[in-house]
């Protein structure tokens, strides 16, 4: 039977949402999560599986980052599932002498804010992955916080325990309107029924922006392509994440809105590869096309020659949710009490999801958090 109330109403069944379902069901909340799609649906289903923290920038970003490490370690312990999540440390890869700057820039400033990484040279990062090209590689960062999960695997463990606790999940339930009194959320009309509540969590990502309409918020998320190839199974011959450094600049230079293309690999735990990825302003088309396949097979080819001849068998693309200073946006707002937001995470959704998850349930349940939100507050586009 689809519930009439609820304590709170989360929309949205990605990582974000599910993690904040989760940790609020623990903390003893009567918890509605509603999704529009199937589980790990959009962005969490369809990524690149890392859990990162290399390129997060000093600052909030990078505590979020490494916050929600120490989440993703907690429910490794808490879940009942095996969700493949695996700190083997990570690997940023320079190929280009142009990326050095960005990068000891990037080192310095993480290094001034108390967050150090360590700058390796090409011979150590062979060392750690020998299929990468000894022409291509003239160093590499190193991270030894760094690592891989299953996001499909992660999203189902967090769905099952917080059914377990209590949760009410619905897939395939479009929330069509936000009931408002008095400047005060009362409701979420879904296309299955109202359930009166007081809190409702936007964690719908790259739509997070349409529920913020709902109560009359602009919300600044836009959606932006990323697509990403999968590999046959292959024996075990990649051991940590791989980012080239092209990522680094592209976020410090601006990622424009056409075809764009950086080394991206990671190895599952059944041994398929992901590897890609590109990225490009689609809009909410997320078919993949002949010429990013091409892209991304030739960026990883030339990145690691010994792939040539693996078998590509289906491509992938989500949206990562845009904003305009590459950070999410977290917290309550300003003009509607029992508005929460979650969304925004610019591609980092399953690094700092279960993380961000916490977040919202401290703030919901002791109206303080472990880590401030003030910087990632909607109100900061104002």
């Amino acid at each position: 039977m689809f519930p009439r109330e609820a304590e709170v109403v989360v929309i949205g069944g990605g990582v974000v949402g599910s993690s904040a379902a989760y940790f609020l069901s623990r903390a003893g909340k009567k918890v509605v999560l509603v999704e529009k799609g199937y589980r790990a649906g959009e962005a969490s289903g369809a990524n690149a599986a890392f859990v990162w923290t290399i390129t997060r920038k000093p600052g909030i970003d990078v505590r979020l980052a490494l916050h929600s490490i120490a989440i993703h370690q907690q429910l490794q312990e808490e879940l009942d599932m095996d969700f493949e999540y695996v700190r083997n440390g990570g690997l940023l890869v320079m190929g280009d002498e142009a990326q050095l700057p960005f990068i000891e820039r990037h080192l310095k400033a993480r290094s001034e804010d108390g967050y150090p990484l360590e700058m390796i040279d090409a011979k150590h990062a062979l060392a750690l992955e020998p299929l990468l090209s000894k022409e291509k590689v003239i160093g590499a960062v190193f991270s030894p916080l760094d690592g891989t999960t299953n996001p499909i695997l992660l999203v189902i463990s967090l769905n099952l325990q917080a059914r377990q606790l209590g949760a009410k999940i619905f897939h395939h339930t479009e929330v069509r309107g936000i009931e408002v009194v008095d400047g005060k959320v009362k409701g979420a009309i879904t296309d299955k029924g109202t359930i009166k509540t007081n809190t409702v969590v936007n964690a719908a990502g790259s739509w997070g922006s349409f529920i913020g309409k709902m109560v009359g918020l602009e919300v600044p998320i836009t959606p932006f392509q990323m697509a990403m190839l999968v590999t046959e199974e292959l024996p075990p011959c990649v051991s940590h994440p791989i980012m080239g450094a092209s990522y680094l600049v592209e976020e410090d230079t601006g990622k424009k809105g056409e075809l764009g293309c950086g080394l991206i690999v990671s190895q599952q735990a059944a041994g398929n590869l992901l590897i890609g990825a590109s990225w490009r302003d689609a809009g909410y088309d997320k078919r993949t096309i002949q010429e990013e396949i091409e892209l991304m097979a030739r960026v990883n080819v030339e990145a690691m020659p010994s792939l040539k001849n693996v078998r590509i068998i289906r491509s992938y693309a989500n949206f990562f949710p845009h904003t305009e200073d590459d950070l999410p946006i977290l917290g309550k707002v300003d003009g509607v009490e029992g508005f929460v937001m979650a969304c925004g995470h610019n591609g980092h959704g399953i690094g700092m999801g279960p993380g961000s998850g916490k977040l919202i349930q401290e703030l919901i349940c002791a109206g303080k958090t472990s880590l401030p939100l003030d910087e990632l507050s909607l109100a900061r586009f104002n």
